[in-house]
């Protein structure tokens, strides 16, 4: 069991690709780019505030989760 979890991804979890789009995708399609943004803005802003608050979460894996949703804002406001 610790195998699996050492293997798990925690920053694009596979559960997160059930369909034949991404989560992500699906949110752009119901609320549109601008709100999907502000969503990953707002997520990237909730990560670096909670940094080294979880008991027993590193703070590098907020950081990364936070760094993911500051480059999708980014790539989807060059689009």
């Amino acid at each position: 069991m610790a195998s699996e979890k050492n293997d798990y991804n925690f920053i694009s979890p596979s559960h997160y690709k059930q369909g034949s789009k991404e989560v992500w995708e699906m949110m752009v399609d119901i609320w549109g780019k601008d709100a999907y943004v502000t969503h990953c803005e707002m997520t990237a802003f909730k990560y670096r505030m909670r940094m080294g608050l979880k008991p027993d979460q590193p703070i590098e894996r907020d950081l990364e989760k936070a760094r993911w949703y500051e480059a999708m804002a980014s790539k989807l406001k060059k689009q």
